[in-house]
């Protein structure tokens, strides 16, 4: 990662930091103030973003250092790491928060809220939602999972403040429904479960060596098809570290080739799927004769003579 992406990190990290102490604290103050509970929950998913903020801010120091002797295939997995502290933090915030409203949801002594709950839980909405485009615009522009995943917390934080806003209006207007503030508190803690789950649930993908992309056997494919000298292309594998892919795949040509020429058609393909496919830093190639006598008698294909369909 260039040295300008990675101030870019720092730059929305920072700013979502100060976001984030600000609207922490309006919204626990004014909860407490005005006696409502999802408010205050809602602030302390507020708070829990800071320590995701520093997670980023001193992760990303390591992700985007270079290869080097002891990390050959760079430090991407550090970006990993971060991805999975962060879901886990928003997972134990939001068991947290769900604890506390299941425990006091049938508590008789509620306060009403008011309109000032209400205005803090609007102005939260609008704050993060601002956050979570600015930074995922940010993190896809430069290729970062992990401010991806901070940008996804913003929204979380963002809707979690919208069933607040609801509870709070509702519990003005209808007192007797003052139960709603804990299950307002409860979907706080739905959405947030939810959110951690879609930070993890990849990370735990990365880790246990699952493939990195879906659609990129079928991409390479399409690639290898266009170029005359490629016979085939199998044995494609791909993992993800962090916000890059490598990949290693068997490329086969016709067996009377020189070797030269044959490691200049894998050096082309290999520089022509690195422009092609963002995410794919590395690959490794493995050149292989086509001997269609063998394809006979193991087809890998309906017809080897076939310049359509010589590509399995």
């Amino acid at each position: 990662m260039s040295e300008a992406a990675v101030k870019v990190i720092q730059k929305v990290t920072w700013i979502g930091s100060l976001a984030n102490i600000a609207l922490a604290f309006i919204k626990i103050t004014i909860g407490k103030m005005t006696g409502s509970q999802a408010l205050i929950a809602d602030g302390v998913h507020s708070f829990s973003d800071l320590v995701t903020d520093t997670a980023i801010l001193i992760g990303s120091r390591y992700w985007t250092a270079p290869a080097d002797k002891e990390h050959p295939y760079g430090h991407g997995r550090f970006e990993t790491l971060t991805n999975i502290f962060i879901g886990v933090l928003l997972a134990l915030v939001g068991i947290g928060i769900g604890w506390e409203s299941l425990t006091s949801i049938s508590e008789q002594a509620h306060s009403k809220p008011g309109m000032l709950a209400f205005a803090a839980a609007v102005v939260s909405i609008v704050v993060k939602e601002l956050l979570y485009r600015w930074t995922a615009i940010k993190a896809k522009a430069i290729n970062s999972r992990a401010l991806y995943a901070n940008a996804w917390h913003h929204r979380s934080d963002a809707l979690s403040s919208l069933p607040v806003a609801i509870a709070v209006i509702a519990n003005y207007f209808v007192p007797e429904l003052h139960y709603l503030d804990q299950i307002a508190a409860l979907i706080v803690t739905a959405m947030i479960l939810k959110a951690a789950a879609e930070i993890l649930w990849p990370a735990v993908l990365e880790i246990t060596e699952a493939k990195a992309d879906a659609d990129i056997e079928s991409k390479i494919q399409a690639y290898a098809a266009e170029d005359s000298d490629i016979k085939e292309v199998h044995a494609i594998r791909s993992r993800r570290t962090g916000s890059t892919i490598l990949l290693d795949f068997h490329l086969l040509v016709d067996p009377e080739m020189s070797v030269d020429k044959a490691h200049a058609i894998a050096e082309n393909f290999k520089s022509h799927l690195l422009q092609e496919l963002d995410e794919v830093v590395d690959i490794i190639i493995h050149i292989e004769p086509f001997n269609c006598k063998e394809r006979v008698l193991n087809p890998c294909c309906d017809d080897c003579d076939s310049d359509i369909n010589r590509l399995s």
